[in-house]
């Protein structure tokens, strides 16, 4: 099994977002189905109407790609 972190650049890109600010809100239909794509995966879960906060499973990815990142 590989180590590697499948996800879209928009996936990526919300998925820090959410755990450098702590929550999100989607901005549109599109936007939306990211924030459910990372919801199937675990990574985030919606908290409250239309809130979502990062899981601790989405936390670790998320230092992961950070790390990467700074690669």
């Amino acid at each position: 099994m590989s180590d590697r972190i499948r996800l879209t650049p928009a996936m990526r890109y919300l998925l820090l977002e959410i755990w450098q600010n702590g929550g999100a809100y989607p901005l549109d239909r599109n936007h939306k189905r990211t924030f459910e794509a990372l919801e199937a995966r675990d990574y985030i879960e919606h908290v409250t109407w239309g809130r979502w906060q990062i899981t601790p499973l989405g936390e670790i990815v998320a230092k992961q790609l950070a790390k990467k990142g700074n690669r």
